[in-house]
């Protein structure tokens, strides 16, 4: 009984540490689950003016980070690590970056006056190549009136594309028969989702706000606003893979 005792303390303390790192714990109001299923994990991210975030972990997952304002610099604390502090440099509305997944624990400091919104997209599928996700990704120019699309990132695991719907046009967004979408929207856009047997709906997105599409989904998408509707498009390569002792055991991260 004694030794059973100590092993249910030493699973609570575990326990108890592992939460109390969870960043949806130690700070909610700055990290909210946006969306999740088995392919994709989306976190919706606010570190206010001046704000500082306690310690927490970082996903060990492969990500994307979509920036939904023009934030300032923010540093991250690592504990622990050699690498300390790192500061991210300003963001652009509409920009995203891709990294690898790495294991670590930081604090977080806006430094600035602005807020700092984006979205972290966590790819819960087997990484191939992922040595490839480095970069940022901006806006581009395109034709006024037309629609627009453009694979800004691909490598084995994963494919992004920003695309542009032209008010009152339609794009094809259906998926094959192993690549499942997500589609993060860039602007305020009021939409019709025309599907299989001609079903349509009707229905609206904020900036950040997020839309799945399963496998063999059929969907076109009407912007029925009157302005151009921007979003990126996130196609799943390879399949779901979800081991949390899977950690990368690399340290060489780089917030910039």
């Amino acid at each position: 009984m004694r030794n059973l005792f100590r092993l249910m303390m030493i699973v609570c303390l575990l326990f108890g540490e592992v939460a109390a790192q969870d960043p949806l714990k130690v700070a909610p109001r700055a990290y909210k689950l946006e969306f999740e299923n088995e392919w994709v994990r989306v976190t919706r991210v606010h570190y206010g003016p001046r704000e500082r975030i306690a310690e927490h972990y970082h996903t060990p997952r492969s990500s994307a980070y979509v920036y939904l304002n023009d934030g300032g610099p923010v540093i991250f604390k690592h504990i622990n690590l050699p690498y300390g502090d790192i500061t991210r440099p300003e963001t652009k509305a509409g920009s995203f970056r891709v990294y690898k997944g790495i294991k670590e624990v930081h604090s977080v400091e806006n430094t600035s006056d602005k807020p700092s919104d984006f979205l972290r997209v966590e790819f819960k599928t087997e990484a191939v190549n992922d040595k490839s996700l480095r970069g940022k990704f901006y806006r581009e120019q395109y034709p006024e009136g037309e629609n627009f699309s453009k694979v800004q990132f691909e490598n084995e695991q994963i494919r992004i594309t920003r695309l542009v719907i032209a008010a009152q046009k339609k794009i094809d967004v259906s998926t094959g028969a192993s690549e499942p979408t997500l589609l993060v929207a860039l602007t305020k856009a009021r939409l019709k989702a025309i599907g299989a047997k001609s079903r349509v709906r009707s229905f609206s997105l904020e900036m950040g706000k997020t839309r799945w599409l399963g496998v063999n989904q059929r969907e076109e998408l009407e912007n029925t606003g009157d302005a151009p509707a921007e979003m990126l498009r996130f196609e799943f390569k390879t399949k779901p893979f979800n081991d949390p002792n899977e950690w990368p055991k690399s340290h060489d991260h780089k917030h910039n």
